[in-house]
């Protein structure tokens, strides 16, 4: 019983211990098992960015780095063992520019990682130019400069002053100089010119004109010299005006500024004279002044042997038809001869003072190259009294004929009309209108056209009545009554 009773406890204990035993063997597989199937990882992770930048002279930090194991079942978030540690391989010198390059290194259970940092130590801080401050006063513009002196410094390279480059341009120097590390430096100094001379001024024509009532005035021209600047006629500002047509004394003012300041004037005096006005000498006895206006014409010949088979001299008042050689025959066979117009179109010739004074002054041209005569005898077109001017220039007329006279020029109106521009259509009712007109008058200035062939039919009869009436014939002369209308506009 005793014997009995001591084996079953003795089982019970071996029973337990084989239990045991299983469980460990089943806990060691399993451990086996997670460590086979968990596989790991190992790798070094940098603090901060895998570049940096660090600027020379400055202090570089390291901000390190950590191992880190990861697993395919466990820790794939990773963990750091604390049983293992990185090491750091490589230098950065802030103390000299450059690439440098940090690898970190570790080592964990058979495992080797490591990673690199890149870090450039750089110079970004441009040299500094400094100029000697000039004391020697200012100077005349095209005098050569004397340096004061300059130095050139580097927080890398220190005195850089042999490789400065110096330029220079009017009225300042520039500095230039770059660092080993390419940073440019710069400076400027301004030169202290100072000119105190002004622009000259030459007025081409001299400072005192004169010129005719009537005759356009042309700026005869300027030049503008600087002994600095050079040419400065083109920035010369002209002032004031000459009124051509009245006669009295303008100034024109010619005003220029160099580049420093110094302001140059000069002033042109334009003297605008009045032509003396002839002695109006009224003829004794009865006088018929014979006048011709728009020709020549192809009937202005006929007329001319008309006049002088009874030794009557007239006035013909041309215009530019084309009738060269007719205009000079007139004036060969001792007749007067005077300016009507180049174009007789009112809308032209009335648009303003200038363009009647260009129609006046164009067409005694034509008659001066046929003729040799630079004739001042006129008529305006419409006569003085037209009102056909004042749909284009209100006031014309009443301009225009106080300027043809201080021009020098003689205007002559008419006081018998032969009405062969209106309403007269053949030689009898021309004969009747002139007649009549000339009975009234002592002195009669008669307005005929020789372009119309019943007009200068009509001439004969008209020439013998007046010599069976008392009357004689004349030419007009700048001395003659210019039997003046009165103005209408």
């Amino acid at each position: 019983m005793e014997e009995q009773s001591y084996r079953q406890p003795r089982r019970s204990r071996e029973k337990w211990i084989l239990v045991i035993a299983a469980a460990a063997v089943l806990l060691l597989c399993a451990v086996a098992f997670v460590l086979t199937a968990n596989r790991l990882s190992l790798s070094v992770e940098l603090n901060g960015e895998p570049e940096m930048t660090v600027e020379y002279g400055g202090h570089f930090q390291d901000p390190g780095a950590q191992l880190c194991v990861r697993g395919s079942l466990f820790w794939k978030n990773g963990m750091s063992p604390e049983d293992a540690s990185v090491s750091v391989r490589g230098k950065v010198d802030d103390g000299k520019t450059g690439k440098y390059i940090l690898t970190y290194e570790a080592d964990y259970r058979g495992m080797h990682a490591e990673a690199q940092r890149i870090v450039r130590v750089v110079d970004t801080v441009c040299p500094e130019i400094i100029l000697t401050p000039d004391t020697g006063g200012t100077l005349l513009p095209g005098t050569p400069y004397q340096e004061a002196g300059y130095k050139a410094v580097d927080n890398y390279d220190g005195d850089i002053t042999d490789r400065v480059v110096r330029s220079e341009e009017y009225g300042k120097i520039i500095y230039a100089v770059t660092d080993s590390s390419g940073n440019p430096g710069y400076a400027e100094r301004e030169v202290p010119y100072y000119d105190p001379i002004p622009p000259e001024i030459t007025l081409e024509g001299g400072e005192n004109m004169a010129i005719t009532t009537g005759t356009f005035y042309q700026e005869p021209g300027y030049t503008a010299l600087d002994n600095v600047d050079g040419d400065l006629t083109g920035q010369v500002q002209v002032d004031g005006e000459v009124d051509w047509l009245t006669p009295g004394t303008y100034s024109v003012t010619y005003t220029v500024t160099d580049s420093y300041e110094n302001t140059a004037t000069v002033e042109r005096t334009v003297e605008v004279k009045a032509v003396p006005r002839p002695e109006v000498i009224w003829p004794e006895g009865n006088v018929i002044y014979l006048t011709f206006d728009d020709g020549p014409g192809p009937y202005t010949e006929r007329l001319l042997d008309v006049l002088d088979s009874y030794g009557v001299k007239a006035t013909f008042f041309v215009t530019d038809r084309g009738y060269g050689e007719v205009m000079k025959e007139i004036v060969d066979r001792g007749h007067s001869i005077g300016v009507h117009t180049m174009s007789h179109v009112y809308e032209r010739i009335y648009a303003s003072p200038e363009a009647y004074f260009a129609d006046l002054l164009g067409m005694q041209d034509v008659i001066y190259r046929n003729t040799g005569v630079k004739t001042t005898l006129m008529r305006f077109p419409g006569g003085s009294s037209n009102t056909v001017s004042a749909h284009s220039y209100v006031g014309l007329m009443s301009l225009l004929t106080r300027a043809v006279q201080d021009a020098g020029f003689q205007y002559f109106d008419w006081n018998v009309d032969s009405n062969d521009a209106g309403g007269a259509k053949n030689a009898q009712t021309v004969f009747n209108n002139v007649t009549t007109g000339v009975s009234q008058n002592r002195v009669s200035v008669v307005l005929q056209h020789d372009i119309h062939d019943f007009s200068v039919d009509a001439v004969e009869d008209i020439i013998v009545w007046g010599l069976n009436n008392g009357y004689s014939f004349a030419r007009l002369t700048e001395n003659s009554p210019g039997v003046h209308h009165g103005v209408n506009n």
